[in-house]
Formats: structure tokens, sequence, C-alpha cells
């Protein structure tokens, strides 16, 4: 079975919206960030009384910080990696094509090959058309549903589920 689709700018960047809480980590961060923005709030309004220009200061850090990481970071580490992918393959758009054999997950970016063992495989979530493939040490395989050139997804699950035991 083979799944294959063409990466571009657009599609890099609307995975920024996706799977962004995924793993303990991940979550782990976002409620400190939740809570430095709410500090960060409470300093401003306590300041309001106090009036020492220092808590304006940090006030405005803790809320620059907090909404930078809630809302813009993963836009930013999603264009970084979109120019740096393209600058090494040296085009602005490439097939991303991963094969399902017997033996291994072959994964082929452009030029570059891997491959992965099923048995690295720990986690499968779908979300409508997309299907997130979780492997050990945070790395994740994205296929798409209806970007089966060879095989179908149900005929691929039914594989990698064979596979993995």
């Amino acid at each position: 079975m083979k799944n294959e689709y063409k990466v571009t700018k657009e599609l890099m960047m609307s995975w920024a919206k996706e799977y962004h809480l995924h793993g303990k980590v991940q979550i782990f961060n976002f409620i400190l960030y939740c809570l430095l923005l709410v500090c960060g709030l409470a300093m401003l309004l306590l300041n309001l009384v106090i009036g020492e220009w220092i808590y304006y200061y940090l006030a405005g850090l803790f809320l620059f910080v907090s909404i930078f990481q809630l809302f813009f970071s993963r836009f930013v580490v999603w264009k970084n990696r979109y120019k740096m992918f393209s600058k090494t393959y040296g085009v602005t758009e490439w097939m991303r094509t991963t094969e399902f054999t017997d033996a291994a997950i072959i994964l082929t970016d452009h030029t570059t090959v891997n491959q992965v063992r099923y048995e690295n495989i720990e986690q499968i979530k779908e979300k409508g058309n997309c299907v997130m493939i979780y492997l050990n040490h945070n790395m994740a395989l994205r296929i798409y549903k209806d970007a089966f050139v060879e095989g179908t997804w149900e005929a691929c699950i039914e594989k990698i589920e064979a596979m993995r035991n």
C-alpha cells in the first residue's frame, strides 16, 4: 500500500492547527503558559493600585511570552520547518510518499528515504481525512485517507494492526 501527497507551504501551515496538544509535555506547557497569562494579568491589575514601573515591565513580559507561546509559536515553528525543508530540497513543493511493505514502513520525502519498523508504532489517531501514526520518541507520520495511490486506508490499518502484533 502506498500513500502519496504533495507538500506545500499552505499544507504545512495548516498542520500548525492540528494536534498541537498531543502529549503530556505539550499539555503541561499549555497549562504553564495559561498560568503565566493569568499572572501577567493579575500583575497588571495589581499594578494599577501599586503604581511601580518595574511591575508594568514584568506584567508586559509575562503577557507577551504567554500570548506568543499560546497562540503564535506553533505557526512560527511550522513556517521555519517549511523554510528548512524547501531550502534543503531546493524546491518549494515536494512529494511525500509513505509505503507500507511487509518488512517496514518506507518514508520518502522528496529525496530522503527512511524506514520505520511496525513495532515502533505506539498510537494511531484519525481526525477526518487525516491520520496521525505516532511512533516512539515523539515522532509521527501523517497520511491522508484519500491520498492512497495503491490500496485503501481500511486495508492499510488492517495491515498495520497485523504487523504490530
